[in-house]
């Protein structure tokens, strides 16, 4: 089940928020298999509050709850039985936290895997492009469930940077995976990968290190 396509994560939060009226209580949205988007109001006093941080997490058939991440980036979540694909925020080592967004993978109870690196990778070499250069490029991404597959939508910062070549870079580009290579991936990223916590959300998981 795919949570939505191609809509910014304001659809959601406006969903969730109906018939909450002025109450700060988290809503929760079933997904399917026991995964949930959970909505998270914050406390403001001001006119126009930032929209409410939105989890995901999966309800055991015994009532237990796992958390998956407590923050995403994007409604593009893909659920497959087990497996669930979405996109998170992610921060990083920079003066401010600053959150990007990262496609993740996870099949609870087991930690979440950063896949976006991989994904990168494999996108460079159908593309026969640079992989250093898709690293610092790229900007977002967005799956979206196609017939037998997920096709993998990338943005990238495409403009040169002052004192740098231009290299005739895709603004938006797309990859398409295959449930397989899918599962490749996921064991590319536990074989080579780490267990890291990140720096503002505190939220373990397995990433790469390039």
């Amino acid at each position: 089940m795919k949570l939505s396509k191609n809509l910014p994560l304001c659809v959601l939060v406006a969903g969730l928020s109906l018939g909450a009226g002025c109450a700060l209580h988290p809503t929760t949205v079933p997904l399917s298999d026991g995964f949930e988007a959970v909505s998270h109001p914050h406390r403001s006093f001001i006119d126009d509050p930032p929209p409410p941080r939105v989890a995901l997490q999966r309800r055991a058939a015994d009532g237990t709850v796992k958390e998956i991440w407590p923050s995403l980036y994007s409604t593009d979540t893909i659920v497959r039985k087990d497996l669930v694909l979405f996109v998170a925020e992610r921060a990083y080592r920079d003066p401010d936290n600053v959150t990007h967004a990262r496609l993740f993978a996870a099949r609870p109870p087991e930690l979440p895997l950063d896949l976006t690196d991989e994904v990168l990778w494999r996108w460079s070499k159908v593309n026969g492009r640079d992989f250093g250069s898709a690293l610092q490029k790229y900007a977002a991404v967005s799956p979206a469930e196609d017939s037998g597959g997920v096709e993998v939508r990338l943005q990238f910062w495409a403009n040169s940077v002052f004192g740098e070549t231009h290299q005739d870079w895709p603004d938006t580009s797309s990859l398409h995976l295959d449930w397989s290579q899918i599962d490749e991936i996921m064991r590319a990223v536990k074989a080579k990968g780490t267990v890291q916590k990140d720096l503002r959300l505190h939220t373990e998981f397995i990433g790469e290190k390039f």
